[in-house]
């Protein structure tokens, strides 16, 4: 019988930004989780929808952070809302390579 590693992460993604909020930086975040490979991510603080984030940040994303850190990488992707407000609404995800059943 063969031995299987499981390699997870859990990592605050911050809404997307650097320490102190001074740069939008969800796409090097991405870089570095697609190199590290994990099966399992477990990620706080994604923006799932920002208003005003979406009309001023350039590169802000189409979908929502978990859709975009998820794409190609984490077929199996789950959002859960922690706090809204009237610009939208942040909360915890898990991205899987592996079928979620709940």
């Amino acid at each position: 019988m063969a031995n299987h590693l499981l390699r997870v992460i859990t990592y605050n993604i911050h809404k997307g930004f650097s320490t102190g909020n001074r740069r939008f930086v969800l796409k090097q975040i991405r870089k570095h989780l697609f190199e590290e490979d994990a099966d399992l991510l477990f990620l706080q603080e994604l923006q799932g929808e920002h208003q005003l984030h979406q009309e001023k940040i350039g590169d802000w994303p189409d979908q929502c952070q978990s859709e975009f850190l998820a794409e190609k990488k984490w077929s199996h992707y789950a959002y859960g809302k922690n706090a809204t407000y009237n610009a939208g609404h942040h909360g915890n995800a898990i991205l899987s390579k592996f079928a979620l059943e709940s």
